[in-house]
């Protein structure tokens, strides 16, 4: 059964630092698959220097024509991969000045480089400004940490998908994205359930787990895919935090799919650290669907 994704239209977000170059392969390796437009945008505050220079002279500072020059030259290198491209400055505040391009645009991906950098605390691992964009974009969002290797090319594939989960059906909303990239990209689809804490292993309440999530994965797929997901087979993928962490350090040759649920800052750093500790670590991209 076809459960291919439409992805017509590719918003890359960059700051032009390293992690935003190896977004920009990634980014032109998905638009060149799927035949995609590339939008490409940076975000800025112009400097107060800047902004009064622009009124006095009537045209725009230095500061506007550099990052003009360096956004064109990013631009020019997908043009010369086959990919339709266009790119634009935005000017305000991230993530907020973002958001507004993306409910605007309403892409069917937005793609962003993490710096990773570890702060002592699991919310705060790939920084405030990502961490939003991904517990609130309204598109699957695409981020590419400093772990992954550089030199894709625009033909690019992967060999694997992982499908991490944690058995609610908020996860489940990941689901036909998992399905459907391993279909498109031809590669074998493994599913990692993450366990849960000591106090609720018991086999009852693991199987009425396993139970509601399975339902909820047959809701989000095509009739005839049901047997993708039984309670049996789902509770033989658990793995523990940790497992799946050094799993992901290890193998760059894969595409994380996970869900991620937007909720308060308090809830998101109890029960989403595991998707911000795999953002920043992994070795390969991690492609989240914000449930």
């Amino acid at each position: 059964m076809n459960t291919s994704l439409r992805l017509n239209t590719i918003l890359l977000a960059t700051d032009f630092l390293e992690s935003s170059r190896l977004a920009l392969d990634y980014a032109v390796a998905f638009a060149h698959h799927y035949q995609a437009k590339l939008l490409m945008v940076h975000v800025f505050h112009m400097p107060q220097a800047a902004a009064e220079a622009e009124v006095f002279k009537e045209g725009p500072s230095i500061s506007r024509k550099s990052r003009e020059t360096r956004l064109e030259a990013f631009a020019s290198g997908a043009g010369r991969a086959g990919v339709d491209v266009q790119w634009s400055l935005v000017e305000g505040w991230m993530p907020e000045a973002l958001h507004k391009k993306v409910e605007a645009i309403k892409p069917d991906l937005l793609v962003l480089g993490t710096h990773g950098v570890y702060r002592g605390l699991s919310h705060m691992l790939i920084g405030s400004n990502a961490e939003e964009l991904l517990l609130s974009a309204p598109c699957p969002t695409l981020t590419v940490g400093r772990h992954v290797p550089a030199g894709i090319g625009p033909d690019s594939s992967f060999e694997y998908i992982l499908y991490v989960t944690d058995f609610t059906p908020e996860s489940a909303a990941a689901t036909p994205y998992a399905v459907g990239l391993g279909q498109d990209f031809n590669a074998r689809l493994e599913v990692c359930h993450l366990l849960a804490e000591q106090a609720d292993k018991s086999d009852e309440v693991q199987h009425r787990r396993a139970e509601r999530y399975c339902e909820a994965v047959r809701r989000t797929l095509p009739n005839g895919e049901a047997f993708w997901c039984s309670p049996a087979d789902q509770l033989a993928q658990g793995a523990r935090a940790d497992e799946i962490l050094q799993r992901t350090r290890d193998d760059s040759a894969g595409l994380i799919v996970l869900g991620v649920k937007g909720e308060s800052q308090f809830a998101r750093h109890l029960h989403t650290s595991l998707a911000f500790q795999l953002v920043a670590t992994a070795a390969c991209p991690v492609f989240t669907i914000c449930g």
